[in-house]
């Protein structure tokens, strides 16, 4: 029984120390390196504790710690996934909202990432339905952008059409939080409708903290392209939902 579950644990920290590998070389999917580095680490050190169970009183009660804390792990990971992916529903009530908040992504020096791109498409269409719709373009430069993403954001949007007077920047934040209360601030005042579009895997997070914020929290979710990609950023939006709930913000 100690040698099965110690191959378990072995086969667990091999396929995820293969997947970090695999995600490395690729920046959209980089995320994948560090969480899956990090169970890798994790279940290598499990089946080191069940191996070593037999002879040490100490292996033993951390290989029974590894298995509590993975079972946990494993609970939380399927329950915040449930979350992510109830949370990709539109709608109907952002419709006819007074101010869209468009949250930013990656840019590249000379185009958006697919991720914004499809975030700017979704704007585009929601705006041609809305037309006494305003948006809001979230997003400031980060270490490796050449611009504030709002920026190339207003650009793209104009280029396919849209009046400019109708696209509003907010270019000073680097996180979601930033993104929502910046706009707030700026250009938001009491009674106005908002509604809010990003990516279908953030979208039940930025409900929450667009309700955290006072706004309305309806939403319009964006595709996410590329099932590599979409898995990644599943991962990653868990470890941020799982931070807003340990610090009792989700709450």
């Amino acid at each position: 029984m100690k040698r099965t579950e110690f191959q378990i644990w072995r086969a667990f920290a091999v396929a995820c120390a293969v997947i970090a590998a695999l995600c490395l070389p690729f920046p959209p999917v980089r995320f994948g390196t560090a969480f899956s580095g990090a169970l890798a680490i994790g279940c290598a050190g499990e089946a080191v504790a069940v191996h070593e169970s037999e002879r040490s009183g100490m292996a033993r009660g951390i290989a029974m710690l590894g298995r509590v804390l993975f079972l946990l792990f494993a609970i939380s990971f399927v329950a915040v996934q449930g979350i992510i992916v109830m949370g990709e529903r539109p709608d109907p009530e952002a419709e006819g909202a007074d101010y869209v908040l468009v949250l930013g992504a990656q840019i590249y020096p000379d185009r958006p990432s697919a991720s914004l791109q499809a975030r700017l498409d979704t704007a585009y269409d929601y705006l041609g339905r809305n037309p006494d719709a305003s948006a809001i373009l979230c997003g400031g430069q980060g270490s490796n952008e050449v611009m504030p993403e709002a920026w190339m954001m207003r650009d793209y949007l104009a280029d396919k059409g849209i009046d400019r007077a109708r696209l509003l920047v907010e270019d000073e934040s680097s996180n979601t939080i930033q993104n929502i209360a910046n706009a707030r601030r700026q250009f938001l005042t009491e009674g106005d409708r908002t509604a809010v579009i990003s990516s279908d895997f953030h979208l039940a997070r930025a409900r929450k903290l667009m309700a955290s914020a006072g706004l309305d929290p309806y939403g319009v979710p964006a595709p996410t392209p590329y099932l590599a990609i979409r898995m990644m950023l599943h991962l990653r939006e868990y470890c941020s939902i799982m931070g807003l709930i340990v610090s009792g913000r989700w709450f």
